[in-house]
């Protein structure tokens, strides 16, 4: 499979994600942080639109025959983020929301990074 058809499935991907955030942020905080309160929910609310941000113009970028590679990497980022904050916050957070979201954040870091890379 070419890169860039890897790209759109991935960004597509990723706006999905960020659009479940935005329509059921509690549900996913409940998991990741074990709280469903306000401020968990605007957590969610703002990571859901980074995420279709990032996610819709990766894959516009890689369907449109422009480079993605700035999408990517930029994705890249906010994943690593997002992985060592999780494991920074250690038992704050409960284990399997902790375990999930750095399994979900580290694996989406290295496919985004294997992508960038792969995309030149």
């Amino acid at each position: 499979m070419r890169p860039s058809t890897l790209a759109i499935g991935f960004g597509a991907g990723r706006a999905l994600f960020g659009i479940a955030m935005l329509a059921a942020p509690g549900r996913i905080t409940r998991v990741w942080v074990g709280a469903d309160d306000a401020p968990a929910r605007v957590l969610a609310r703002c990571l859901g639109g980074r995420d279709v941000v990032i996610g819709a113009g990766l894959a516009v970028a890689a369907a449109h025959g422009r480079d993605p590679r700035a999408w990517a990497a930029g994705g890249v980022l906010a994943d690593a983020v997002d992985g060592v904050a999780t494991v920074a916050a250690g038992e704050r957070i409960p284990r399997n929301g902790r375990l999930g979201t750095t399994a979900l954040a580290g694996g989406s870091a290295l496919f985004g990074a294997w992508l960038t890379r792969a995309l030149d």
